[in-house]
């Protein structure tokens, strides 16, 4: 009996879901009032059929629950209208969003020369595409929901993350907003991104392949060992490892938090630049790698390394970039590299030129907190704490900052030129700074200038050319024997106002006074080290 009950009621139940359906999409889209005479006329039709389905359930209660449950459903969905590119294009200059829009999963292309004014409304559930669109927004609630694209050319002066939904669960992967943000921003028109909600962004790594990535670049065979060619992982077939870009022409202000979810693959790049010119980053907040709960369970292949290519910010042959009081923490690898080109067939100028870093806090890297290889750098009152430590499993260079040009010899004209380090701290390094291939040995002047700087930790100086240390105290210079020779080679250096926690029989005090210049210099007489 039961069942004769239920089959009766499915042929009725489809013709009331149809009915609820057409009720919801009949709504008309420059009327502010959902129950106009029509949409009127098929509520009741439907009253009816429900009420004719509740007679074969013969449950009165059920009715009334059902009813009201449905009831509110529609008037939920009387609050949506589906956003066309017709309604767009008949506006004319301005399309007001004062209500709430779903695209239905459709990509919506912006007419041309549309402007679009948030003022109580919100889109959501689709793709946007931006045609030189400008936006305002006059509202506090968010203008777009989570389940939108933003792409195309956009022309917004300014933009904040406040103008997206969003989920507060730690589980809540970021990615889309963060890149639906950058999307306003473009290579020809400067634009001003902020992020500063009470948030925390949880990003990912899409790319969910082999950990060991590092096994499938080309190697050759250095004293009976393979050495791999990392640098194979910045080429485009690996493209999938790029997470984010700032396009050029923009300034990134972080007043929040950027947090990587944990991975196993073991190279990344937060944020991929190449080529980009003109781009501030700064801000009271956090851009964190993912080291700090990385998955160390995939070793390479009969090794126990895990790869060190995950970088924060990853800039190549870039042009004007400013970080100012942001603080990068927690990189698998690097917090920031920028360098020049050695792409085997870059067809411009292959050189990175103009960096400042003022006021910027480096912490935890696990391979360098900064390596540079540029142009008119300026790195001042910066603060580098915890980098390339075993503590988080540091990997060689193991180093603060690390002042060396990738393939030097190969392409001259990537080597640092006219850089400065000046009124900087550090705190639990493993090594405080690192220098090889700084510049072309025939360079002819100083390249690096390191000024006012205390260190903490050691530093390592490896046949280092044309480099300049005023009125620093060293506490000792690295002088294992894979260092000790290579030291001795370093010339054109620089220490003037000087001083040194180790004897001057020490691998500094060997190196050759002939080739380099000490000036005003105190040696310390007690206190030796021995590695």
């Amino acid at each position: 009996m039961g069942g004769n009950r239920i089959r009766k009621c499915q042929p009725l139940w489809r013709v009331i879901a149809e009915k609820a359906r057409l009720l919801i999409n009949i709504v008309h889209p420059g009327d502010p009032f959902f129950l106009e005479e029509v949409a009127l006329y098929q509520f009741w039709d439907l009253f009816g059929l429900v009420k004719d389905f509740v007679k074969v359930l013969s449950d009165m209660k059920k009715f009334l629950l059902f009813f009201t449950i449905a009831f509110f459903a529609v008037s939920m969905q009387a609050h949506t209208t589906i956003l066309t590119e017709a309604m767009l294009r008949n506006s004319k200059s301005v399309f007001v969003v004062n209500k709430d829009y779903t695209l239905e999963g459709r990509t919506i292309v912006m007419p041309v020369g549309i402007k679009l004014v948030f003022s109580g409304g919100s889109i959501n559930n689709g793709a946007l595409i931006g045609r030189k669109t400008e936006i305002k927004v006059n509202q506090t609630t968010p203008a777009f929901g989570m389940d939108i694209v933003i792409d195309g050319d956009w022309n917004v002066a300014e933009v904040r993350d406040g103008w997206f939904d969003f989920e507060t669960s730690p589980e809540f992967v970021s990615n889309q907003i963060i890149k639906n943000l950058l999307a306003f921003s473009n290579d020809s028109t400067f634009c001003h991104i902020i992020f500063d909600e009470n948030r925390v962004y949880f990003f990912e790594l899409p790319y969910k392949g082999r950990p060991d990535l590092g096994n499938t670049v080309s190697y050759r065979i250095v004293d009976g060992k393979k050495k791999r060619n990392y640098a194979e992982l910045n080429n485009e077939e690996y493209s999938f490892l790029r997470i984010f870009t700032i396009p050029s022409n923009t300034h990134l202000t972080v007043n929040n938090t950027m947090k990587m979810l944990p991975t196993s693959v073991g190279a990344y790049f937060v944020f991929w630049e190449y080529g980009k010119e003109n781009v501030t980053i700064d801000g009271s907040g956090i851009i964190s790698g993912d080291n700090d709960w990385h998955r160390f369970d995939h070793p390479f292949k009969g090794k126990t390394y895990f790869g060190e290519w995950g970088h924060i910010f990853k800039c190549i042959r870039c042009s004007n970039f400013t970080f100012k009081d942001i603080t990068l923490s927690d990189a698998f690898g690097d917090c920031l590299i920028y360098s020049g080109s050695y792409y085997p067939n870059e067809p411009d100028s292959r050189w990175a030129s103009n960096l400042t870093m003022n006021n910027v806090k480096i912490l935890r890297a696990r391979r360098n907190g900064v390596a540079v290889g540029a142009r008119h750098v300026r790195i001042e009152n910066c603060h580098f704490e915890g980098c390339g430590t075993k503590q988080i499993k540091g990997t060689p260079p193991r180093c603060a900052i690390d002042f060396e040009a990738d393939q030097l010899k190969k392409y001259p004209e990537i080597g640092n030129q006219d850089v400065l380090m000046e009124n900087c701290s550090f705190k639990d390094n493993y090594f405080d700074l690192s220098s090889y291939n700084n510049c072309m040995k025939d360079y002819g002047k100083t390249a690096t200038v390191i000024r006012n700087c205390k260190f903490t930790s050691k530093i390592r100086i490896q046949a280092v050319y044309w480099m300049k240390f005023e009125n620093c105290y060293i506490p000792f210079v690295y002088n294992t024997k894979d260092s000790r020779s290579v030291m001795l080679f370093s010339r054109h250096m620089e220490f003037i106002n000087c001083e040194f926690g180790e004897y001057d029989t020490s691998i500094i005090g060997k190196a050759s006074k002939v080739y380099n210049k000490y000036s005003n210099c105190k040696f310390n007489t007690k206190t030796s080290h021995s590695s």
